[in-house]
């Protein structure tokens, strides 16, 4: 049977690149706006909720942006800000205040000393090597640009990606992987599991791979 987790257990977090104000994109076909909605669990695993790339009017990309927050309600929102960028952000926050009230949008500035690729590569490499992302379909537009990553076309899907996941606010490793641990424990000495067993079942349970209708992004 396949493993389902509510979404009301995951830590949900979203993206937009607004794709203006850099010029060295916009001159290009490859240029594209790109969201991205990603989840996280209890296990520091990553899940595509949803993902879009494209090109919108900024009326256009504001109400997009503002109907997936109102689907998915993310605990933080990052826009892109560096350069003429932080002009659309100040826009959608506005219009997020106006609709929705208290609200989670945050501008997030790009680091402009560390070259892309480097930084999507070191962002993203450990969260997929060690079984941590999922997307859910294979033959998605995101799917394919992480497999061609840094020769594919474009490249829009996966700079947010990795961005969605750097701004995340970050879990102390050990601390949280020893709590749960310590849980998964619990829970199997309550069912009066052998200790033996219990070692066993610690260790498979550190090793898991995510069951269900996510494919894992390798």
């Amino acid at each position: 049977m396949p493993t389902r987790i509510p979404i009301r257990n995951l830590e949900v977090y979203g993206w937009c690149d607004p794709a203006a104000g850099k010029k060295a994109r916009i001159r290009t076909r490859s240029a594209r706006q790109a969201i991205i909605i990603v989840a996280r669990d209890w296990l520091d695993r990553w899940f595509e909720l949803y993902h879009w790339a494209g090109r919108l009017t900024p009326t256009q990309l504001k109400n997009k942006v503002l109907d997936v927050y109102e689907k998915f309600r993310p605990r933080r929102f990052g826009i892109e800000a560096n350069g003429m960028q932080i002009l659309f952000g100040s826009l959608v926050q506005d219009a997020a205040e106006e609709r929705f009230g208290r609200i989670r949008m945050v501008p997030i500035y790009q680091p402009t000393n560390v070259e892309k690729h480097y930084r999507i590569r070191t962002g993203l490499e450990p969260v997929i090597d060690q079984g941590r992302l999922f997307v859910q379909d294979k033959t998605s537009p995101l799917a394919i640009e992480i497999r061609g990553f840094p020769t594919s076309a474009t490249k829009d899907l996966v700079d947010g990606l990795e961005s969605v996941i750097r701004f995340s606010p970050k879990r102390p490793e050990a601390k949280n992987k020893n709590r749960n641990l310590e849980r998964y424990a619990s829970y199997l000495r309550s069912t009066g599991c052998p200790a033996h067993l219990i070692a066993t079942k610690l260790a498979d349970f550190e090793n898991q791979n995510m069951k269900g209708n996510y494919h894992a992004a390798s």
